[in-house]
């Protein structure tokens, strides 16, 4: 079935696979501030033994149009939960932070020695960065001075660490010149425990940039997703992305192994992978649809050291029409990208994880309403849809995935208002059965 001048596959979905099993659901927080909640964030990372959430709290006094950004470290073991919130220094008070839904979220990782690092509550603002001063520790103080590019505006920090220990992070950055907003690709090298920046690696005048996810691959290379918007900014973006840096070269690449020039634009043949559709146009915040919002990005090597890139992303093809789960898978030659629309009968929230083991893709997304379901095709079988039981009732409505070496899923689940109007809960729940 035709839908646009570029070519989409309309799947048929079949009933649940027997393989997906849930389990037991984890309530991290019934205190969660009713903003904690977005699509581009990394709010869940795993090292040490430990499960590491960030997340927004109401503050214990004043108003609740504030929040205290809260880090909880969860022994996979005993299951005890410690935590405590972002501070200035150690002996200080929990630093207070203004909600701004879709923005001022928190994103974590831990470096190769157990350091814990936060990025949160920027907006169009300078460096809001919190470290541990020891290891395995979730108590975080400032260090927004040890960044670089201090007079660069930030939003959407998206941080993921490789498997040397290294951290990456890709933000979105205003330098100030009035025309755009760029891809800022960083790096800590634990060794030196230090920040840099690599590279802006998309900028184009009269667009800006929107990080979406970042991936590895076992020769150490770097996977980027994004999607862009009419300058200055907009909630519904077009054109989603991919780039791929290998460090030991410093070249960028596309899906098809072209080597590229950065900072690279959408004309930059074969980064896009869903290209604007008919009638599709950039446009001002509120603009109509066709519109694509919300990515993530899934890297499988098969055999060991070929690299397949795929992704999940939502569409909408029109204004008031539901937020379509859709495929892109990656190419090569003169066919880089083809897409397949998975979901389109009900509208989804702007929340999607992207998992790939090599035999069996699972893309987790919620529907408007708070359910949480996952597509999930292993081989050549056909796509199944799966509703996450222990989340049914909970009113989640944002999530972030990640895959173990096992197979299984670690989901992290933002339910924002199902204790109240201005309280929420974060739950943590593993998918086994690959």
């Amino acid at each position: 079935m035709k839908l646009t001048r570029f070519a989409h596959l309309c799947v048929t979905i079949h009933a649940a696979a027997a393989a997906i099993t849930p389990g037991s659901l984890i309530t991290v927080t019934e205190n969660a501030d009713n903003t904690n909640v977005a699509a581009w964030w990394t709010p869940l990372d795993e090292f040490g033994g430990f499960e590491w959430l960030a997340y927004l709290r109401n503050p214990t006094s004043g108003s609740f149009s504030n929040n205290n950004v809260m880090v909880a470290r969860r022994d996979m073991t005993s299951g005890a939960i410690n935590r405590d919130c972002l501070k200035k220094t150690a002996s200080g008070d929990c630093v207070l932070f203004a909600d701004d839904a879709g923005h001022n979220q928190p994103s974590i990782a831990l470096d190769g020695d157990g350091f814990v690092h936060v990025f949160t509550s920027m907006h169009n603002n300078a460096w809001r960065y919190y470290r541990s001063d020891d290891p395995y520790s979730a108590s975080l103080v400032d260090q927004s001075s040890t960044m670089p590019d201090q007079s660069v505006l930030i939003t959407y920090p998206v941080i993921k660490r490789d498997a040397s220990g290294n951290l990456w992070l890709a933000v979105r950055g205003d330098s100030g010149d009035g025309v755009a907003r760029g891809g800022y690709l960083y790096k800590y090298e634990t060794a030196k425990k230090t920040w840099s920046r690599v590279t802006i690696w998309a900028y184009r005048k009269g667009y800006s940039v929107y990080p979406d996810d970042i991936q590895f691959s076992s020769d150490g290379d770097v996977h980027l997703q994004w999607e862009w918007s009419k300058y200055p900014a907009s909630a519904g973006r077009h054109e989603g992305s991919y780039l791929r840096y290998k460090p030991s070269s410093g070249e960028f690449k596309t899906v098809t192994g072209d080597v590229v020039s950065v900072p690279v634009t959408q004309s930059t043949s074969n980064v896009v992978f869903q290209p604007l559709t008919n009638g599709e146009a950039y446009g001002d915040n509120g603009a109509a649809a066709p519109l694509l919002q919300s990515a993530k990005l899934a890297i499988y090597e098969q055999p060991a050291g070929t690299v397949h890139v795929q992704h999940a992303y939502r569409f909408q093809n029109v204004t008031g029409g539901p937020w379509q789960v859709r495929r892109a898978v990656g190419g090569s030659g003169s066919q880089p990208w083809s897409r397949e629309i998975l979901y389109a009968d009900q509208d989804t929230s702007a929340a999607v994880g992207f998992t790939h083991d090599g035999t069996t893709a699972r893309i987790y997304y919620c529907r408007t309403g708070g359910s949480t379901w996952v597509l999930e095709k292993s081989g050549s079988t056909p796509w199944a849809n799966t509703e996450l039981a222990p989340v049914k009732g909970k009113g989640v409505q944002r999530l972030q995935a990640f895959m173990r070496p096992d197979g299984t899923d670690i989901l992290y689940l933002g339910a924002p208002t199902n204790v109240d109007a201005s309280t929420g809960s974060v739950y943590l729940l593993s998918v086994k059965g690959r």
